[in-house]
């Protein structure tokens, strides 16, 4: 099943470096560049709720490319990042430690989308995938105060930039499909320094630090290279967490959620 989250564009914030086989740093992914992230065969997390494909044994030094040229290689966090991209259909080659396969995708202009992997001998299935774009762009900034950044959060289909910094205060994601894109690795340069509620469906989050509670009670839930320092709780259906660190308590009870590589989460320990 592949799971599309709109909307947004693309600024990207991993850890893992360039090198010499021209692989991109992910911190060098600009926002508005045409991007595909990939994470390769993430455990499945024992909160899944989806029929997923299996993913195979191997995660680091898989090398990904492009038909256009681009390629990148996995590190042992098994993510790999293909940018900028010449938007269109493309055919990613997938090969390296006995594996030897290919999938295609179609990239928009200024499209960022995020999938995990199953690849094993001449197999790669997409598990899951999560694409953005967006008509209305808004950026924060930590100058900002909390009522002006929950005013931003309660306009529907609106990404919301978030410049790095500390954030203070709880927030509230009352519209609905609203992104909030923060910079940083797995949030290292964005804090929500509060508790965090997505009560607006198709909502998400996506490279922030939250050092209070997060809790979900509308459908339709995406979070995705962040991290929770506090508890979460996740109620409503058709959530996606792919790629997270979550160090406090988690429960995940909504039907239909899709949960991989995600640190904190059984069978995965927190770092």
């Amino acid at each position: 099943m592949h799971r599309k989250l709109a909307p947004a564009l693309a600024v990207l914030v991993l850890a893992c470096g360039g090198g010499d086989d021209g692989t991109i740093d992910p911190t060098d992914v600009m926002f508005g560049d045409t991007a595909l992230v990939v994470v390769v065969n993430p455990t499945v997390n024992d909160d899944n709720d989806d029929n997923l494909p299996a993913p195979g044994a191997v995660r680091a030094g898989v090398r990904l490319r492009s038909d256009d040229g681009r390629q990148a290689t996995t590190g042992a966090d098994g993510v790999a990042v293909l940018a900028p991209l010449t938007p269109g259909a493309r055919t990613i080659t997938v090969s390296g430690d006995g594996i030897d396969g290919s999938f295609t995708v179609t990239m928009t202009d200024g499209d960022l989308l995020e999938l995990a992997l199953a690849a094993d001998g001449a197999r790669a299935e997409v598990m899951v995938s999560i694409d953005y774009r967006a008509a209305r762009v808004v950026e924060l900034t930590p100058t900002m105060t909390n009522q002006e950044v929950n005013a931003a959060l309660a306009v529907s289909d609106t990404l919301v930039f978030v410049a790095g910094g500390r954030y203070e205060g709880d927030l509230d994601f009352s519209g609905s499909r609203v992104t909030l894109f923060g910079e940083g690795v797995f949030g290292g340069r964005v804090t929500l320094a509060g508790d965090v509620t997505m009560s607006g469906s198709d909502s998400r989050i996506r490279g922030a630090t939250i050092t209070g509670d997060l809790a979900a009670p509308a459908s339709g839930l995406g979070l995705s290279f962040s991290s929770v320092a506090g508890a979460i709780t996740v109620t409503g259906s058709d959530a996606t967490l792919l790629t997270n660190r979550l160090c406090g308590t988690a429960s995940v009870t909504g039907s239909g959620a899709v949960v991989v590589g995600n640190a904190g989460l059984a069978p995965v320990a927190c770092p």
